[in-house]
């Protein structure tokens, strides 16, 4: 395996000691700007019931729990790795109720129907093996009017970087839309677009 491929499936499933070390800090600065960016936009009230799909170290679910009284910050990943560093990273929320942690596949994770507010995942629509049936899935476990932000880097920047075509699957902002109006985000999806530098970021915000 040459490295290109093992750094792709490294970010995609974080494994090992290199998961552990090298890709904890890699999300942890790459994705920064775009935690920032996501908090902003899910505007999160007291009492949300919230779910990050594929959570990295817990950064943003730590941030989010600060802003919660009587509502619930869940996240679920399937790397061992990355849900050991998030478990420590938010062990009093866990311990006072505010935050659960849940290592698998989303897709294959039974979820209860309309039981969240608001739903976001920080650039990993790239993994996804089955994007409609993900994003189809998201929309049934949101209540009426339930928000979720896709945020992902824009596909020119992603293009010029050596990353495994395999493992990577690389969406224009239309291309998200669309996928997410399809899954039955019919009332209003719309894109907001920042720049960092010469790096354009993306977030999707889709209104169930």
């Amino acid at each position: 395996m040459n490295f290109s491929k093992f750094f792709s499936e490294q970010a995609r499933r974080p494994a090992g000691l290199f998961g552990r070390i090298v890709m904890s800090i890699v999300f942890d600065q790459g994705n920064a700007f775009l935690n920032d960016f996501v908090e902003e936009l899910m505007s999160v009230q007291i009492d949300d019931r919230i779910i990050e799909i594929g959570f990295g170290t817990g950064k943003l679910i730590h941030r989010m729990a600060q802003q919660i009284d009587t509502g619930l910050i869940e996240g679920v990943d399937f790397s061992k790795v990355m849900v050991s560093i998030a478990r420590k990273r938010n062990e009093k929320n866990i311990t006072n109720g505010k935050v659960k942690i849940l290592e698998g596949n989303f897709d294959e994770m039974p979820f209860e129907k309309e039981s969240f507010t608001k739903a976001c995942s920080i650039n990993t629509l790239y993994f996804w093996p089955e994007p409609a049936h993900t994003a189809k899935k998201i929309a049934e476990i949101l209540k009426p009017d339930g928000r979720l932000i896709l945020a992902f880097e824009d596909i020119e920047q992603l293009k010029q970087r050596k990353l495994n075509q395999e493992v990577f699957h690389l969406y224009s902002k239309g291309e998200v839309q669309d996928l997410l109006i399809n899954a039955g985000f019919s009332k209003n999806v719309s894109t907001v677009s920042r720049k960092k530098g010469k790096s354009i970021f993306h977030c999707v915000v889709a209104i169930k």
